[in-house]
């Protein structure tokens, strides 16, 4: 029986090349590094039973069960990074990160036009970095992160905070007055601090702004400190006076999301939405960080309310979870209950290159990967799952790396074909094809799939093709599933 899941980081096709950007934004030479796919910063909405993501690098997707996404044309190629995006009085607004423009459309999906440009109490055009909106019945609000002299005494090299304002609701790329002050660093918070140890109390980063309203209560998402590093969080900071007053953090649940270690690392930058049935999700990016400090992928993850009103994300997961709208309560528990069966289960493979031992497609590490030699023409790689028991798999996860990728010489990205078998017999000499994608025309870097359950006692994947100039590297290939028990 198929059932609707997800698997982080989320199998989005299309992921674009994240050099164009990252490169003009960090003001570094694109030909110092070798070029790589990222999707981050995730705004998303659910709107007549679709989910539509808009994340860095480019806009849209939608997905209405997780495990199939489409890529749409919503008349904005991209927003650089950390697109927002608020319906308000029957209208959709977007905007992007450091950019004045202010596109509406009458849908979600747009197309969406410009509309006006963002414009301070003063009449001065400017360009709000990570800005987001909320909409608070008939009144607009933006939020955005700002620069901040340190106060004396203040031992700083660098001090950002989150700033809001009231937007005219006739004009609402119009600011109606001063922006006012709602967070800042805190060196004595020490999720906040900049490094992959939190070592560095003298630099931090408040960043990543998402506003949500719940009941009566403000609840600002808030990331800190530094999205290459693992230690990359968010925060929430609450206020019960007002859209722009009284924030304070909370007490039980910060950092909010937090991973320092597998394949979803670094759980910073995202978003609260609300799901079917009055549930609540997070998104939030993940780091790769490989080829590019800004290397990126997104996960999802339900959100419960505790008594006093805080906001807890109960499992920050990299297992197959139950996609919304299955569970009622997703956030009293949404585990699959299906268990990792090939990692670190040291498998065989035809060939290899130098340094990309098999054993890198079952270490759970996004830094190393299984590459096929050069000359293998037909790359196999085996995992024996147990040698008297068998194991009833239940869905795939391949992790791919695209080694070659240059779109400064015109090497594309694209789709990956290949045959997955099981074996069910312990010699491992009768093989079944358990996936047929040897015809697979859909590009996706993160590729997982649901499978019709069979008891194996080993998997082997056969790469049968992929893009020109491009040879597969094999990030993770993860077998989910638990063991059959006969008595």
């Amino acid at each position: 029986m198929i059932q609707k899941t997800y698997c982080n980081p989320l199998s989005i096709p299309d992921i674009k090349s994240g050099r164009w950007l990252d490169t003009s934004l960090t003001r570094t030479d694109p030909k110092n590094f070798s070029d790589y796919r990222s999707i981050s910063d995730p705004s998303v909405v659910w709107h007549d039973g679709e989910w539509i993501l808009y994340p860095s690098y480019a806009v849209a997707y939608v997905t209405e069960d997780f495990m199939h996404w489409k890529h749409v044309d919503i008349g904005v190629p991209h927003l650089r990074y950390s697109p927002a995006v608020v319906q308000f009085r029957g209208k959709w607004y977007l905007s992007g990160h450091s950019m004045p423009e202010l596109y509406s459309a009458d849908n979600p999906l747009g197309p969406f036009t410009l509309c006006g440009m963002i414009t301070d109490c003063h009449g001065n055009i400017t360009a709000p970095a990570d800005a987001c909106y909320l909409a608070d019945g008939d009144r607009l609000y933006m939020y955005w992160i700002n620069y901040l002299n340190p106060e004396p005494g203040l031992d700083v090299e660098g001090l950002t905070c989150t700033v809001g304002v009231e937007l005219d609701p006739e004009k609402p790329w119009q600011m109606l007055h001063e922006p006012v002050i709602l967070n800042r660093y805190d060196p004595d918070v020490t999720w906040q601090r900049i490094g992959e140890h939190n070592q560095n109390r003298r630099m931090g980063w408040i960043e990543g702004q998402w506003m949500k309203k719940i009941g009566s209560r403000y609840y600002l998402l808030y990331s800190g400190s530094g999205t290459q590093y693992s230690t990359y969080a968010n925060g929430i900071a609450i206020s019960d006076e007002g859209p722009l007053s009284g924030f304070r953090n909370q007490e039980n649940y910060n950092p909010f999301t937090v991973k320092r270690h597998g394949l979803t690392r670094g759980a910073g930058h995202g978003c609260l939405v609300d799901g079917p049935g009055g549930t609540l999700w997070t998104f939030y990016t993940c780091v790769f960080c490989y080829n590019h400090m800004y290397e990126r992928r997104i996960c999802m993850d339900p959100v419960g309310i505790d008594e006093n009103g805080e906001l807890y994300c109960p499992a920050l997961t990299e297992t197959p979870q139950f996609s919304p709208g299955v569970l009622p309560d997703p956030e009293e528990g949404n585990d699959a209950g299906w268990l990792p069966l090939t990692f670190m289960q040291r498998p065989t493979a035809t060939s290899h290159a130098q340094g990309r031992d098999p054993l890198y497609a079952s270490d759970d590490s996004v830094l190393t990967w299984w590459q096929p030699a050069e000359d293998d023409k037909e790359p196999t790689i085996t995992f024996r799952l147990g040698d008297s028991t068998r194991y009833n798999v239940r869905s795939i996860r391949l992790i791919w790396r695209d080694i070659g990728m240059e779109t400064l010489k015109n090497i594309n990205p694209g789709p990956f074909r290949y045959v997955m078998e099981y074996s069910p017999d312990s010699n491992l000499e009768k093989w079944i094809i358990l996936i047929d994608a040897s015809e697979n025309t859909e590009d996706l870097c993160i590729d997982y799939r649901e499978v019709k359950p069979v008891n194996a006692y080993g998997l082997r994947l056969m790469i049968l093709g992929s893009p020109e100039g491009i040879t597969p590297g094999l990030v993770s290939l993860t077998a989910f599933g638990d063991a059959v028990c006969e008595i």
